[in-house]
């Protein structure tokens, strides 16, 4: 766990004039826990130490002022769990105390970092109300948030947001999530003086807030099968673009990194292949996701040769003018398995897509669409191969997400296709792994170091069935997935999706819920 055990941090000054005596620095124990205790160690030299007499002029007394501070050749500073980290750097040393408000009031040290706002302001960091992740408790308000850090609560928790794990979520308080820089609860850090120090304050402050901290954090939006064929592709067809994702435009537009799946051939070319069913979108759709905010697609799915190979090789084409990066689908199986690599926040992501899907129920092998060398296809999902390829390219990046398509049509539990190949890429390194194919939302499988979010259903699409579906947001930092979120949404008639409405979105929360506390013993 990130959580770490409540400490402060203090500065400590060399005394404004050294004694005419060899100066002795000794660091205090880490585990004082007051003013005088951290004066008294100063003035104790180490166990281990070996005393050196030291010549002294005869008329010179030690100076009174010894008793009290010890002369350093650097301040001493100490840090804690509760301090952002890493620590800036600076010309100080560490101390840590429990008390650093009475060690200044003392007169022991020169200066104090509080967690408030009353001193001289260094900075801020987010704290969340922490809440399980399948509760149904999703938003509070500032004055019940406020109530719950000074009161506490026998559900919710406060914590600095950086500390949060995946099996949590931060509530909303009054509508802002604590990545937006509007978020109303913050801890404050600042400096506090001693009014007689000779330290230059207003320079140490302004130092310190230029280089305090500032979080490497990624904010990752995922959805579903996006289908542009039938009236979605009519609409784009006679120019507008927009209509397709005009009711969720700022919410995927809102992310750092924005990616799907487009269950469909793209183009005109190619002709249709002997399945069931087979779709086109029209050329203009791979504008239409750029300009709702899609960074990358998956191709590795079942629909992505419907028009044959040249169709799929138009549609990566169409997909690449348009600034749109495409991935699980190539000229041949090194390309279609080639990750897309962005860095994002001074953090490098990977990005995989592979299909791993069950002949279609009239008897179309699917599998016959595997990419070979000499041979255009899909990345299929082989579990040894998601391994080697997120092993592959690991050693270059900070984190590998894996897109995959599998499952079962319509059925709740992942597949064991599914669950094989998730699993696979999370054993070698993946931080998550996004799935669809099943026309349904899934359940979140916390599994080992990783996050596994197995069916975000339908998106854009229009299509019988279940209309819930739901916008994954997914915060991701150094360490991994910090916090996910599901918005929910409905499709309409003609596949165009919705947010859904305050009344609406439990029932959508309460099937990924439940379907997630099914795979997860310790969260039921």
């Amino acid at each position: 766990m990130r959580i770490a055990a409540m400490l402060w941090l203090v500065l400590l000054f060399a005394a404004c004039t050294p004694a005419p005596v060899a100066e002795q620095t000794a660091v205090p124990p880490a585990t004082s826990n007051s003013a005088e205790s951290a004066a008294t160690a100063q003035l104790t030299p180490a166990a281990t130490a070996t005393p050196t007499a030291t010549p002294q002029p005869t008329n010179t007394p030690m100076p009174t002022a010894m008793a009290t501070v010890m002369p350093h050749p650097l301040p001493l500073i100490a840090i804690s769990a509760d301090f952002p980290q890493p620590l800036p750097e600076g010309p100080w040393q560490l101390y840590t105390t429990d008390d650093p408000a009475t060690a200044l009031a003392s007169g022991a040290v020169d200066a104090a970092v509080l967690p408030d706002g009353d001193g001289h302001v260094i900075g801020r960091i987010a704290l969340a109300v922490s809440v399980p992740f399948t509760s149904e408790w999703e938003a509070t308000s500032l004055a019940k948030a406020v109530d719950i850090e000074t009161n506490g609560h026998d559900f919710a928790v406060v914590i600095p947001w950086r500390d949060m794990e995946p099996t949590q979520k931060a509530l909303r308080i009054d509508g802002l999530h604590p990545s937006n820089p509007d978020y109303p609860l913050q801890q404050t850090w600042s400096l506090h003086f001693d009014a007689n120090s000779q330290v230059d304050f207003d320079a140490l402050t302004a130092h310190w807030a230029a280089v305090w901290p500032q979080e490497s954090i990624i904010h990752l939006a995922s959805v579903g099968d996006v289908m542009l064929d039938r009236f979605l592709g009519e609409r784009i067809g006679r120019g507008d673009l927009a209509y397709p994702f005009a009711e969720v435009y700022e919410e995927l537009v809102s992310a750092d990194f924005t990616l799907g799946n487009l269950e469909s051939s793209l183009g005109d070319t190619g002709e249709a292949e002997p399945k069931s069913y087979t779709f086109q979108a029209p050329p203009d759709a791979a504008a239409a996701l750029a300009l709702a905010g899609f960074d990358l697609v998956s191709l590795a799915n079942n629909h992505a040769l419907d028009y044959g190979p040249d169709a799929l090789a138009q549609g990566i084409d169409l997909l690449t003018a348009s600034n749109v990066a495409a991935i699980g689908a190539g000229h041949d199986d090194m390309s279609a398995r080639a990750p897309h690599i962005v860095t994002i926040n001074d953090m490098k992501l990977a990005f995989l897509g592979y299909v791993h899907v069950p002949n279609e129920y009239h008897g179309y092998n699917m599998a016959q669409w595997e990419a070979e060398p000499d041979k255009p296809g899909v990345a299929w999902g082989h579990p040894e191969v998601v391994s080697a390829d997120v092993a592959a390219i690991l050693p270059n990046v900070d984190h590998v997400i894996v897109v995959l398509h599998s499952g079962y049509e319509y059925k709740i539990p992942p597949s064991p296709a599914q669950r094989d190949a998730a699993h696979a890429a999370i054993d070698a390194g993946a931080t998550l792994v996004i799935g669809h194919h099943t026309h349904i939302l899934q359940g979140v499988e916390f599994y080992g170091d990783g996050v596994i979010v197995y069916g975000l259903g339908n998106f854009a699409f229009e299509i019988d069935g279940d209309p819930a579906t739901a916008i994954l947001n997914a915060w991701l930092d150094r360490d991994g997935v910090r916090q996910i979120e599901f918005i929910p949404a409905l499709i309409q008639v003609g596949g165009q999706p919705r947010l859904a409405a305050a009344w609406e979105a439990p029932a959508i929360l309460a099937q990924i819920y439940g379907r997630t506390r099914q795979l997860n013993p310790m969260l039921r």
